[in-house]
């Protein structure tokens, strides 16, 4: 019933869009008709070839396209009547000529149309204004809405990926609205480090803006681009900005899209009782040489009957132990118990806007809703957006602005937390049992064995006590003037105001279960956690523009002020055994309870100049610079003042370029070097005050006077010398545009020194009991590049025009430590050299192929317990090398394989054999036009990016790490090496050798190294946009359905189809919140 009831909306719509079709389209006799024909040509008196000309005349439209002579005919045009005609071409200025008459005989219109190069005037959003892009200096990529508001998507984040080279977005998980985590141009610092995210100029959670109410998102990456911005733009900045109302009447817009999302990787997993236990049981006993399943042979041969027999009852009542209990023979699906294959989602938005000669005004609002994959009591995210723009010219010198933005995000989910679900029950559940007993009461463990199935999360579940959420929300305001001093001379200022309160909870209750019939047991506890936070935020700007040309000399000048303070508040709390099991309140509870909090602030002065300089738009010249103190850091620290320099050659503004220009006619070299700081060395809010003294408290269990006293430790020792981190970048770009631009490119080679990094001190004597001091005392450098390249043309199809782009876009970047104190070389820490990400393992040479080989190899060699000691510790025959074993390469010929001192100096048999990094993240896109018809898409990859199994990557290893994993592959008894399988993917089958430390499995080695390299295509989108004739009828500007997904397709050289490429980059063993493919239907309407 659910599935009928959200599909309605969009037969509803379908049902519009049919009605519109079908519409009988009333025709008119014409008794006369005659012709329109001309030529048309550039400035220079050339013609041109390809031009569109729209003749709309008496509701009707009638089209052609001009030959290689400039010259085009329509026919059957009804005389003694009006016409507009419009001549479009790519790469010039629409021309429309209104009221034409066309009278009783044939008729005649020859025009010229004017070169009109986008990539030359071009606006682009940078620090504090707009710049053409013509003129920039710097290292800036700009998207637009295009790119962003008509894809099905929760956030911006979500948007953007693929979209920008080395614009890096990650996500931690697929839950619902999970917003990504920002880098610009690579590793950062040690000590981590984001870009600056500034919403309308101010900083801001972009995963919290409405993607519908983007205009542009500007992408400053070099230290040029962004030194207005100081101590927050060390690492990049993005610049969002928001819509604003056009010119001209009201209009509203109204847009919605309905989705379902599915799983990307494979949920085929083994769910017959008798393979998965056998599978678990054998790798069980040879590595304890008991069973798992504790299953007899009678138990085993029930299992077997239930493979074919379906009827047999999956539960049974036994004596065993001299107890009547159940025996489990289930052949379960415990996925999909869990998860549902399909969760929808929709979303509505709304925007009023207009203006008149002194005041335009916008309010916009969203509401986004997706319903997860928990099967039992469904997970929820709910977003709700609302901004409200107005701008009002007061006077012919001032001009006054308020930006307000409100959102809230809600998500609940059951349970005992959003991933804690995916983890507990990828242990024991297998399939041989199942999740409910015949009288309905939940299962938890089996009394063969006595473990606990999902470590108790189905139970949990089913119950449906326990549950949890975070809610989100923030609300800003902006108020800002704009005084026109003198013609050339403006004052800017703003002050805003952020307040973002933010909370979750948690509760947990105890369980039903049972195991014997008519016994009920309970599992886990009762306890109620929640937290509530605060952030407030004043940002006030001042700065004064001023711009002054005298014949080919251009000068812009800007200085400006900015002071930002932030407070930071948390209150938390705990309270066991509550009365109630549905109301949540620490009042409620009799048990134990605990309360805490902290709170913070931080501060931050500025003072910022930007001079630019051009001549005659050839030669142009930038020079940036800001003034910040800090309060993170002691006296005598707090203040660095950080320039940037900047400038560029137009080489195809220059006399001798004239010849080749027709062809290229744009060519730019670029140059930028500048220093930045970085005051955001932690995301410990203590790191807020690293140069004091601080001292924790706790409680002992000595009791005088009856209560147990408390303490305070010994305060570790600081540095007042303590500044900022600095980040110097130099940058060397290109920028191109041909063919009258329609092909346009970029190249960026850029290397950036982060230098100053706080860490630790010289180790102290343990004897002083406590940690040594943090001091700026490592360096790391990152080399890198981005190429963007897009073509962009108009061909004519059926007489009308067809608009088509296509774009790549690839960055790449490698990081190294330059200097980290680390003499002896330790590769457990920084050293110099090291390339971050580095995978240090062993090299493997196949497998024994005989008892024999195996056996001599362990006989010759003299330790190998770094990698086998698993196999060692083994009972009986299995406590030895056997066929099928892997067999590690002796590197340094000491037949020993071991990590040596685990140094540079010594590293025994290791090598770096990978790095985890992404290498050569790209995007590829490209869309099109015709007819009413639009077309858009996405793919986006990595060309690589090393990643070793975790422990726990269930999903991956099976049971050669935990031997009770509850999901298995479909085709994993294939990949198991056995005598007639000796050239199988995994080695002899045995438990816990990937689980365990000195493991075969465990340690890393070249063999079992993946490539997460892949290619996704990320978003997809065909529409429709209604004919004006028929739009004006029903007096509707516009009416545009349209069909979208996202993540469709991947294509990938990772080993295995049941983990996603990049969950596994996120997360080492690949158990969290799977990623979605999404599959939506829309419509936008304009009035």
């Amino acid at each position: 019933m659910q599935k009928t009831t959200w599909l309605k909306p969009i037969l509803h719509w379908l049902l519009f869009f049919l009605c519109f079709v079908v519409t009988p389209m009333s025709l008119m006799a014409q008794s006369n008709t005659v012709v329109l024909s001309g030529t048309v040509t550039n400035e220079k008196g050339e013609y041109l070839p390809g031009v569109t000309v729209m003749v709309q005349v008496e509701g009707k439209k009638f089209g052609a396209a001009t030959g290689g002579d400039g010259k085009y005919s329509i026919g059957k045009l009804p005389a003694n009547a009006t016409a507009q005609i419009i001549f479009t071409f790519l790469g010039y200025e629409t021309k429309t000529v209104e009221g034409f008459p066309i009278k009783n005989e044939n008729v005649t219109l020859s025009t010229q149309l004017k070169e009109n190069d986008k990539h030359l005037s071009e606006l682009v959003v940078v620090g504090y204004g707009t710049q053409k892009k013509v003129n920039l200096t710097g290292a800036v990529s700009q998207l637009d809405s295009k790119t962003i508001g008509t894809r099905s998507v929760a956030n911006i984040t979500q948007a953007i990926q693929g979209a920008v080279p080395n614009l890096n977005v990650t996500f931690g998980d697929g839950s619902p609205g999970k917003g990504g985590n920002i880098n610009i141009r690579g590793n950062t610092s040690i000590n981590g480090g984001s870009p600056l995210v500034l919403i309308d100029g101010v900083p801001g959670d972009i995963n919290l803006v409405n993607p519908r109410d983007v205009e542009t998102i500007s992408v400053l990456k070099d230290a040029a681009s962004s030194a207005i911005y100081g101590a927050r733009g060390a690492f990049g900045v993005i610049l969002v900005t928001t819509k604003r109302a056009k010119k001209g009447k009201a209009t509203v817009n109204y847009s919605n899209n309905f989705s379902y999302a599915t799983s990307t990787v494979s949920t085929d997993f083994i769910t017959s009782g008798y393979r998965s236990a056998k599978l678990n049981d054998e790798a069980f006993l040879r590595a304890t040489g008991n069973t798992y399943t504790r299953y007899t042979d009678k138990d085993y041969e029930e299992l077997l009957k239930r493979e074919t027999d379906k009827s047999l009852p999956s539960v049974v009542k036994d004596v065993r132990n001299n107890k009547e209990m159940y025996i489990y023979y289930g052949n379960t699906d415990w996925w999909h118990e869990m998860f549902r294959d399909v969760q929808p989602s929709m979303e509505h938005a709304l925007t009023f806007s207009g203006s008149t000669e002194k005041v335009d005004y916008m309010l916009s609002g969203r509401w986004y809703e997706k319903k997860g994959m928990m099967r039992i009591n469904q997970d929820k995210f709910n977003a709700y957006n609302m901004r409200a723009k107005i701008n009002a010219n007061v006077t012919p010198w001032l001009t006054l602005s308020s930006n307000t933005q409100f959102s809230a995000n809600n998500y609940t989910y059951p349970g005992w937390g959003v991933n804690d679900n995916f983890v507990s029950i990828t242990v024991h559940a297998l399939p041989s049992y199942v999740p409910r007993n015949p009288d309905g009461t939940a299962t938890y463990r089996t009394e063969l064995n006595n473990y606990t199935i999902g470590d108790g999360v189905y139970a949990d579940l089913l119950y449906g006590k326990s549950k949890g959420g975070t809610k989100n929300f923030d609300f800003s305001n902006t108020f800002g003037a704009t005084i026109k001093a003198t013609k050339d001379f403006n004052i800017i200022g703003n002050y805003t105001f952020d307040l973002n309160p933010y909370s979750s909870f948690s509760r947990r209750v105890e369980s039903p279960w049972s195991v014997f019939p008519g016994v009920i047991s309970y599992v886990g506890y009762d306890q109620y956690n929640e937290e509530a936070n605060m952030d407030q935020y004043h940002i006030v700007n001042l700065y004064g523009e001023y711009t002054k040309s005298l014949a080919k000399h251009n000068f812009k000048a800007m200085v400006g002020y900015n002071q930002e303070l932030k407070r930071y508040k948390q209150t938390k709390g705990m309270r066991k055994n509550l009365l109630s099991q549905d109301l949540n309140d620490f009042d409620l509870g009799s048990g134990d309870q605990t309360i805490g909090g902290r709170q913070s602030e931080w501060a931050l002065l500025g003072f910022f100049y930007r001079v630019n300089y051009d001549y005659a738009g050839k030669y142009l010249l930038e020079l940036n610079g800001r003034y910040d103190g800090s309060s993170r850091f002691p006296k005598g620290n707090k203040y660095g003042f950080f320039p940037s320099v900047s400038g560029a050659w137009r080489v195809s503004e220059e006399r001798f370029f004239e010849p080749v220009k027709n062809t290229v006619n744009d060519l730019k070299l670029r140059a930028s070097y500048g220093t930045l700081g970085n005051q955001q060395v932690s995301t410990d809010i203590r790191a807020n005050y690293p140069y004091i003294p601080l001292m924790d408290r706790g409680t002992s269990n000595y009791i005088v006077n009856g209560a147990k006293t408390e303490y305070l430790t010994v305060p570790a020792p600081t540095t007042q010398n303590l500044t900022w981190e600095k980040s110097t970048s130099t940058n060397l770009g290109v920028d191109v545009a041909l063919f009258k631009s329609r092909l346009t490119g970029s190249f960026d080679w850029y290397v950036r020194n982060t230098t100053d990094m706080l860490t630790k001190s010289k180790t102290l004597p343990a004897v002083y009991g406590a940690a040594e001091p943090k001091q700026n005392a490592a360096d790391l450098q990152t080399k890198g590049f981005e190429l963007a390249l897009a073509w962009a043309d108009q061909k004519q199809v059926g007489g009308k025009p067809f608009n088509y782009s296509i774009g790549v876009a690839v960055g790449d970047y490698k990081s190294r430590i330059t200097r980290f104190d680390n003499p002896s070389g330790t590769l457990s820490d920084y050293y110099v050299g090291q390339e971050l990400g580095e995978i240090w393992g062993y090299s493997v040479d196949g497998y024994f192929k005989t008892d024999k080989e195996a056996a001599d190899y362990q006989a010759m060699m003299k330790d190998l317990s770094s990698v086998h000691a698993q196999i060692f510790s083994a009972p009986g025959e299995w406590g030895k090398l056997l066929a099928g074993d892997m067999k590690f390469v002796d590197l340094n010929g000491d037949l020993n394989i071991s990590k040596g001192k685990n140094t540079l100096a010594d590293h025994g048999d290791l090598r770096v054999i990978g790095n985890k990094q992404p290498r050569y993240s790209y995007g590829i896109n490209g869309s099109a036009s015709w007819n009413g018809f639009d077309f858009y898409v996405l793919f986006q990859g990595i060309g690589k990016q090393n990643w070793y199994p975790g422990a726990n990557a269930d999903k991956f290893w099976g049971p050669y790490s935990r031997p009770y994993y509850s999901f298995l592959p479909q085709d994993f008894e294939s990949k198991v090496w056995s005598e007639q399988n000796p050239d199988a993917y995994f080695p002899r089958l045995r438990g816990y050798v990937a689980l365990n430390a000195k493991g075969e499995l465990t340690e890393v080695n070249d063999k079992y190294l993946q490539n997460l390299a892949y290619l996704r295509l990320k978003s997809l989108t065909l529409g429709y946009s209604l004919p004006a004739t028929w739009m004006k009828r029903v007096k509707m500007e516009r009416a545009r359905f349209y069909f979208s997904g996202e993540n469709l397709l991947t294509f990938t050289k990772f080993d295995t189809k049941y983990i996603d490429p990049e969950m596994a980059a996120a997360e080492a063993n690949g158990r969290v919140y799977p990623v979605s493919k999404t599959f939506s239907f829309g419509l936008d309407i304009t009035f």
